[in-house]
């Protein structure tokens, strides 16, 4: 009895300590030893040995697996995601509603004056130009004239004709539309001008408050327009190997110590296995020898 014991302990043992070394050998050394000239075999390790093709297939496997476009859309839409997003709006409202500061004075404390001026320039010529565009493109001295016409064939059935209708658009309809074409570049910049001032110099606190029944339909808007932008910008993020390249970048950067101490954290649980495993099988190989040197 006290043999057999004795054969499983020494076989558990050399079970454990075999992976135990196996396991040791996959993160250490980390640099390649030598005797003289000739390098020992098995240095370094086989993971900081192989830490470029490592982080080349980590980089593959996150980029197309993890972070393709259908797992990102999918994943900010579930009651997870938009309850940490909704959360954290709640939380930048809340900010937002304790503070005295207008919008000026925090966008200057994070840009700079110099940028701030330049960026609502150019944000304010932006909107400007694309207001005066769908205003043309609506055509509204047109519309206006079409409307005049059904109006006098409503009051004045004895003028009713189709080609009054073509008199409106093309005389008065096209006359609206010309001078709007010129005079509304200059009111609809005084009006946004004036509005934008009016916005980035009032407090943020008296902006909400002022429009607090608004609030649920724009926080509700604010979270379609952060989904729309990351769906929207993943598919060119991806195409250009951008995840990739930062994920290959921060692994070539770790020294092989810290990947190592990553790996061996990330499989704790898993490499105790490998070892207690080896001791199992030891054991087991221990037992079957006693047993076939007792029968023969």
């Amino acid at each position: 009895m006290v043999s057999l014991l004795f054969s499983i302990l020494m076989g558990a043992v050399i079970g454990f300590g075999t992976n135990a070394l196996a396991v040791e050998m996959l993160f250490r050394p980390y640099t390649p030893k030598y005797i003289g000239k000739r390098r020992l075999p098995f240095t370094p390790g086989l993971i900081p040995k192989e830490q470029g093709r490592i982080a080349d297939s980590l980089g593959d496997l996150i980029e197309k697996e993890l972070f393709s476009p259908e797992i990102v859309s999918d994943a900010l839409e579930t009651p997870e995601a938009k309850g940490a997003i909704g959360t954290w709006l709640d939380q930048l409202f809340d900010s937002a509603s304790a503070t005295q500061k207008t919008p000026r004075e925090l966008l200057i404390q994070v840009f700079g004056e110099e940028i701030y001026i330049q960026k609502r320039e150019e944000l304010s010529a932006l909107l400007c130009n694309y207001i005066v565009k769908k205003a043309t493109q609506a055509k509204l001295g047109e519309s206006f004239a079409r409307q005049l016409s059904h109006r006098t064939d409503e009051k004045l059935p004895f003028l009713r004709s189709g080609s009054l209708e073509d008199v409106y658009v093309n005389t008065l309809g096209k006359l609206i539309d010309r001078e709007l074409e010129r005079s509304m570049p200059e009111i609809i910049q005084q009006y946004v001008y004036r509005e934008a001032g009016s916005f980035l110099g009032t407090p943020l606190s008296v902006t909400l408050k002022n429009h607090e029944r608004e609030l649920p339909k724009l926080k509700e808007s604010i979270l379609g327009l952060i989904h729309a932008s990351i769906t929207g910008a993943l598919p060119q993020l991806l195409s250009s190997g951008e995840v990739k390249r930062l994920v290959v970048n921060r692994i070539n950067f770790l020294r092989p110590k810290e990947l190592n101490d990553m790996l061996r954290a990330l499989m704790k649980k898993e490499l105790a296995a490998i070892e207690w495993l080896g001791a199992l099988l030891g054991g087991v190989l221990g037992a079957v020898t006693y047993f076939v040197n007792t029968l023969f």
